[in-house]
């Protein structure tokens, strides 16, 4: 091996100094009594907005509470509007919640991006630093070592030589070890860059959803005053004419079903807990079977309910296709049905899951989804219990698991009450048996 030339005593020195200088203290060569200064204000801020965050979900779930008890009143004119005026009120908070929820995420995304710059530039510094060693070396490596020990004055220098020859391989080694660090770092940022601008998107879209929701419950208010006069029997004659309309619909869906999951037999699927995530963040207002909403006008539920606040993403429950979509007054409304391949275990079945009364959705049939990825907003389209108790009352997801023999869709039949609609039907499986 080349022994490496000795640089004056005064240029050596300088040399190292600036080499240990830039390779364990890079970070603080610009101004971190400023930088510091910048980190504390934005995790003030966002301390800050998580406060109001916080204050203002704690003021949506006292409105719900109110409304939870009125609902269990008489179903009247004046409770109805009651009821309205609340999730009127509701609603306005929650849309200042996502706005402060914008910007909480818009400072997490500043706070993102001005790490990824501090490690862009770490990364440029360790090159510099990389770059300078190997000059060094390349420079020290013109001289052969019999140069090298003649320009020695006494073995201890030769050794010394040696020495600062081995030092600077160490630092070359050191440097190259923090620049795959910081690229390891730097690619985990960008990563969390990119799933705090998608949650931007979504809190953006869930936004839009709230203010169209604010906008209906105003219209519908004035709606039903309109359509009763203010009067109470007015009330309850627009009520009995729904309660006949809700069975009809709920007889279609149970009789589509009840005969695919005749034919099926005993070919069923065995329940797989946890191959499916949650579709939605809310509370469980209604189970799969006979659950005993008879007031409702039917007497089996073929998949679960998930109420939380108007506009809640919902996301996909596990990786597959888009099957297809649907939208309308009757049925599931605005609907989303996936296809979910099993494993050969199963003998390469499938499921089926579908999610319904959205307000809105953003897939198309045939589009490939992965588990978690955004399927529409949280409603109350179709045939939900808005029908008995005003527009305020249906906001929820009904999320139905079919399996993917005999599944299909058919148009609406109710055309005349709801206009065209489709229904997905099958043979169905409570849900709670894959979450």
């Amino acid at each position: 091996m080349n022994r490496l030339l000795k640089p004056n005593n005064k240029a050596r020195n300088v040399l190292i100094s600036a080499l240990i200088l830039a390779v364990a203290g890079f970070a603080y060569l610009h101004d971190p009594g400023a930088r510091s200064a910048t980190i504390d204000d934005l995790n003030a801020q966002k301390q800050s907005v998580q406060q109001k965050i916080n204050s203002l979900n704690a003021r949506i779930k006292d409105y719900q509470s109110q409304i939870n008890a009125v609902q269990k009143q008489a179903n009247t004119l004046k409770n109805q509007i009651s009821i309205l005026d609340l999730q009127i009120t509701s609603t306005q908070t929650q849309i200042e919640e996502t706005e402060n929820k914008i910007d909480a995420t818009n400072l997490e995304i500043a706070d993102v991006t001005n790490q990824i710059i501090i490690t862009q530039n770490n990364i440029d510094k360790q090159k510099e630093i990389l770059r300078d060693l190997i000059g060094q070396i390349n420079d020290m490596d013109q001289r052969s070592p019999l140069e090298i020990a003649l320009e020695n004055d006494n073995f201890t220098e030769f050794l010394n030589d040696l020495q600062y020859t081995t030092s600077i391989q160490e630092r070359s080694q050191e440097a190259l070890t923090k620049i795959k660090a910081l690229k390891v770092d730097l690619e985990e940022r960008q990563a969390e860059l990119k799933k705090q601008k998608l949650a931007l998107d979504v809190l953006n879209d869930q936004l839009n959803e709230q203010k169209n929701n604010l906008n209906t419950q105003r219209v519908s208010k004035q709606a039903l005053l309109d359509q009763t006069r203010g009067q109470e029997r007015q009330y309850q004659k627009l009520l009995a004419i729904s309660e006949a309309d809700q069975k009809a619909l709920f007889d279609e869906i149970n009789n589509l079903d009840a005969e695919i999951a005749k034919k099926l037999g005993n070919r069923r699927l065995p329940g797989i807990k946890g191959l499916f995530a949650w579709p939605m963040d809310g509370t469980m207002t209604q189970g799969y079977g006979n659950t005993g909403f008879t007031s409702l006008g039917y007497s089996f539920h073929n998949g679960i309910d998930l109420a939380a606040a108007p506009g809640t993403p919902i996301y996909a429950a596990a990786d597959g296709t888009v099957l297809g979509t649907g939208t309308g007054n009757g049925a599931y409304g605005n609907w989303v049905t996936i296809k979910h391949p099993m494993s050969a275990k199963y003998g390469n079945r499938a499921l089926v899951s579908l999610y319904g009364h959205m307000s809105s959705f953003v897939l198309k049939p045939g589009q490939t989804v992965k588990q978690g990825d955004l399927v529409g907003f949280e409603g109350n389209t179709g045939n939900t219990t808005r029908l008995l108790y005003g527009p305020h009352r249906g906001y929820h997801l009904h999320f139905t698991v079919f399996d993917f023999e005999g599944y299909g869709v058919n148009p609406g039949t109710l055309t005349k009450q709801f206009g065209n609609y489709k229904v997905p039907f099958g043979a169905t499986y409570n849900p709670l048996d894959y979450l």
